[in-house]
């Protein structure tokens, strides 16, 4: 099984938004390095192992108090067991107006989510999902 999924950035802050390599894992080289201020960047990863799970954690460059925002996708399993899961979770202060969405459900609806209480938003759909999709990361309104 491959894994095939388009990810999406938009970066309505005013801040660059500054990869942090160091702390961020299973890339693969295809997340960007910056997306600046008030812009977006589109991009995909592929995946042909069992899972495909990037978790990218992007520095707030002159935010103050210092901000990171924490972006997740977890895919796994095959047909009527794949589960998907997306989250974004700021370490500092919740950006009004973010959001995120998902397009692996099978019957090509698109799943979004806006922050419980604490900020923090979260996708988690298991069953009948596809491998392939797009997951969009919107940090500000």
């Amino acid at each position: 099984m491959s894994f095939n999924e388009t990810f999406v950035i938009n970066n309505n802050t005013g801040y660059e938004l500054v990869l942090d390599t160091v702390n961020s894992q299973n890339l693969d080289g295809a997340w960007p390095t910056s997306v600046p201020a008030y812009s977006n960047r589109s991009f995909p990863q592929s995946a042909s192992l069992l899972d495909i799970n990037p978790t990218a954690i992007y520095q707030m460059q002159g935010a103050n108090p210092a901000n990171s925002a924490t972006l997740h996708f977890y895919c796994a399993g095959v047909g009527l067991t794949v589960q998907v899961t997306v989250s974004l979770k700021y370490s500092g202060t919740f950006i009004a107006g973010s959001w995120i969405s998902e397009t692996n459900t099978q019957n090509g609806g698109t799943t979004t989510s806006t922050p419980n209480g604490d900020g923090y938003l979260e996708i988690s759909d298991f069953g009948n999902n596809s491998s392939r999709g797009t997951a969009t990361f919107t940090l500000g309104s």
